[in-house]
């Protein structure tokens, strides 16, 4: 299996008609996924032996023809996603009639309210954070990014809600492949039993697992060693969660989270939030 190396790519520079072969095929890429990323574009492309795994490749071949093919239009506005950068503007309406249409469209009953327990999903980077909230929107379960090990502040209120709640709390965790990817759940726990030593919680790493690399056959980098006490107990070489398919990442937490879900009781959920936002329609015609 090969390594992501950071090392410069001395290789010759690609002809006109080469980097024409290749924009193409980033088109075919881009076309068979909803969105993604350009992390997400470059481990594809190097899934389907296009360039090499190298950061050369990354930098100088991926995102400055991506640039380019987004400029041109040939790859649609939307596609390739960034959940690194948000836009914050405050939701306002222009009538009631407005606000209530929107409440409709928006309305979701809680299935989570009156389960036996818990859940929560927690990923390492925000970059790939959007493709998951499409899945913990639907299903209605909370989403936490943490960047890296979650701080103090957060470990803390996760524990009080626990203990105020009383049921047990299952953590789903989206993490690299890494010594700090390793560590973390078992740091998050560890902390929050530390405030909570009474609380039941459980955690079940959802990707990026040593079975999936092989499984899905995805790209790997050498790990870093050096200087990284966290990599003492680490074997073997490091992926990130950005080198599995988007489509692939979201089938993955959806079905994990649907094994925590009751189906007959998300069919009688489902059944009453679609007669109640039936009313909230009929309230907004009311309204014009």
């Amino acid at each position: 299996m090969s390594t992501l190396s950071s090392m410069p790519d001395k290789r010759q520079r690609r002809t006109s008609s080469a980097i024409a072969c290749l924009k193409a095929s980033m088109l075919s890429i881009v076309a068979g996924q909803e969105e993604l990323t350009v992390r997400h574009l470059f481990y594809l492309m190097v899934a389907a032996g296009l360039i090499e795994k190298t950061e050369a490749e990354y930098n100088n071949v991926v995102i400055r023809l991506a640039l380019q093919l987004r400029r041109t239009g040939e790859i649609p506005y939307g596609k390739i996603v960034d959940g690194t950068r948000l836009y914050r503007t405050p939701r306002l309406y222009g009538s009631v009639q407005e606000a209530l249409t929107e409440t409709a469209r928006l309305y979701r009953r809680d299935y989570w309210r009156n389960s036996e327990n818990l859940l929560e999903v927690w990923c390492e980077k925000e970059a790939i954070s959007g493709f998951l909230f499409e899945v913990t929107r639907d299903l209605g379960v909370p989403l936490m990014v943490t960047r890296g090990f979650s701080s103090e502040s957060v470990v803390q209120a996760v524990a009080e809600e626990t203990k105020a709640d009383g049921r047990p709390l299952t953590i789903l965790f989206v993490n690299d492949l890494d010594p700090s990817g390793d560590l973390m759940p078992i740091d998050v726990i560890r902390r929050i039993r530390f405030y909570a030593p009474l609380a039941q919680i459980d955690l079940h790493r959802v990707a990026i697992t040593s079975e999936q690399v092989d499984y899905f056959r995805l790209p790997t980098r050498p790990t870093k060693r050096e200087g990284n006490s966290h990599a003492r107990q680490f074997v073997g070489d490091s992926v990130e969660v950005d080198a599995m398919p988007p489509d692939i990442l979201k089938s993955l937490l959806r079905t994990a989270i649907e094994r925590h879900m009751d189906p007959a009781q998300l069919q009688v959920i489902r059944a009453a939030e679609t007669s109640e936002r039936k009313l909230l329609e009929d309230w907004a015609r009311y309204a014009a």
